[in-house]
Parts: C-alpha cells; structure tokens; sequence
C-alpha cells in the first residue's frame, strides 16, 4: 500500500497556504484518518469559513 502524499498546508484560519480561498478538510485532503475525524474537521473548517465570510462583511442567510 503505497504512503498517502501530505496534506497541504493551511493556516490557523484553515485556509490554504498556497491557494487563496482553498480550505482543505477532511480524510481526502489528509487531515482526517476515518470518519468521526472527518466530520469533527469538516465542523471547524465551515465554523472558519463562516467567520472569514462574516468578517468580510458577508451573510450567512
């Protein structure tokens, strides 16, 4: 079984470090190794995203 390559890295606000917008989550993208870790991931990263978009001066309605 050949190694997983590694996550790409993201900053404390859970957005990519690379890519601008991108917020990498999950088992797919190497942050998570089953699917209660997944989930509890997926969580933080859309309560950051709901943050970036509220400071933005966004809605989440």
């Amino acid at each position: 079984r050949p190694c997983a390559p590694p996550p790409p890295p993201r900053a404390d606000d859970s957005q990519s470090t690379t890519l601008v917008g991108l917020d990498p989550a999950g088992e797919g993208a190497g942050y998570a190794g089953g699917i209660l870790s997944a989930a509890i991931d997926g969580i933080r990263v859309a309560e950051a995203v709901t943050r970036d978009l509220l400071a933005a001066g966004g809605s989440c309605a």
